[in-house]
């Protein structure tokens, strides 16, 4: 953590007294699961969010952007949101939400680095409000518990910042080990932490996260987009839930069934929401039983429903994963969701990755994206430290 301990020092001329550290979030299963209530699995990622705090002898807080070289300020007598702010909104929501609640605290020194901070503005939000959270509880000694912590940070998002939130997330980034996954079921948010067998690129298969590098604004606005509609699908889904059942457990041959009146559209999108939650079971499953052909199969599955379906893949998605499945030694490839558009879970075995590689070479030729590329494994979870 020594670069944001030196960015700190540069900009407020103080070293910090603290900083916090939260990962990112890649959800491999289970992205619009949380509509349904239904089961994800979802791990954490290489990204990360750091931030540095000092203390200052007035009432106000001032905070710097490392990763963007941005700056905003308020006053503690004064926390409102303001448009204008964007990312500070994020911070300022947590300070807001502890004083509404009598944690006492004084003016501050905050430096906020790493590349969650490129992503899309809810995982950037709930990284950032989870983090502050974090380490002013260790920096003022307020002994809150992962569940207070928790709630903190999602009233900041939902209430302060009028944004969505996903429990998941930021149990995840609690919680989460090094080389696991954690499997949720959504209604009653309990979970079991899996191992993540294929993170080493020593072992016989192993998971490769791509980068597809493709423009973020437009794939961000139609998965957004997507979300929304989502949401309305659902809602109009429970008008003909006349059982009362759990929303993911509605019957497919009722889904199907044409006297329903509901949107061909609005059909596909909970057609497809409610086969990702069962798929996620059926992920852990492969999981548990470290198969990766089994794991391939709903890797593949996910992925045509994206694409057929919820129709948010875009030709360099579909030809990475097309090129992966005509590939000797790929079991699978799909989008995921961690706060980038457009990354790729792909699963190998080494002869495979191989034989793979050189098409990286012709996607940048075709599309002029050069892709990146790394081993998925789950780092694991938040840490804190104290600068000596």
């Amino acid at each position: 953590m020594n670069k944001i301990d030196a960015l700190h020092e540069k900009e407020f001329g103080e070293r910090p007294l603290i900083i916090g550290e939260v990962p990112g979030i890649c959800t491999l299963f289970g992205n619009f699961s949380d509509i349904c209530e239904g089961w994800a699995v979802i791990g954490t990622s290489n990204g990360y969010v750091r931030l540095a705090v000092s203390k200052r002898d007035d009432g106000m807080v001032r905070l710097y952007n490392a990763t963007a070289n941005d700056r905003k300020r308020f006053s503690l007598n004064s926390i409102k949101f303001r448009k204008e702010d964007r990312w500070g909104n994020f911070i300022k929501g947590v300070v807001a939400v502890l004083a509404s609640e009598d944690y006492r605290m004084q003016g501050m020194n905050i430096t906020c680095y790493g590349p969650v901070l490129l992503g899309d503005m809810n995982a950037v939000g709930t990284a950032l409000a989870l983090v502050t959270c974090i380490t002013l509880n260790h920096l003022y000694g307020f002994n809150m518990s992962y569940q207070t912590m928790t709630r903190i940070s999602y009233r900041s998002m939902v209430v302060f910042n009028q944004r969505s939130c996903r429990l998941c997330d930021l149990v995840t980034m609690l919680h989460c080990p090094p080389g696991k996954v954690l499997f949720f079921d959504l209604d009653t948010m309990g979970y079991q932490e899996i191992e993540f067998p294929f993170g080493s690129e020593k072992g016989d298969c192993f998971a490769v996260l791509l980068e597809s590098k493709i423009n973020q604004g437009a794939m961000r606005e139609e998965v957004s987009t997507r979300r929304n509609d989502t949401k309305q699908a659902f809602a109009e889904l429970k008008r003909f839930n006349q059982d009362g059942c759990a929303l993911r457990e509605f019957p497919e041959e009722d889904l199907h069934n044409r006297q329903m009146a509901m949107e061909e559209p609005m059909r596909h999108i909970c057609s497809y929401v409610l086969m990702e939650s069962q798929e996620s079971v059926q992920a852990a499953k492969s999981l548990k039983q470290k198969d990766p052909r089994a794991l391939g199969n709903v890797m593949n599955r996910v992925q045509s429903g994206l694409r057929d379906l919820m129709e948010i893949t875009c030709p360099e998605t579909d030809w990475l994963a097309k090129r992966a499945c005509e590939t000797q030694g790929c079991f699978g490839a799909m989008q995921v969701y961690d706060g980038m558009a457009g990354n790729m879970l792909m699963l190998f075995d080494k002869h495979g990755w191989d034989r793979y590689q050189p098409r990286l070479e012709d996607y940048e030729h075709i599309f002029g994206f050069h892709p990146k590329w790394h081993i998925y494994q789950s780092p694991g979870s938040m840490q804190v430290t104290y600068p000596v």
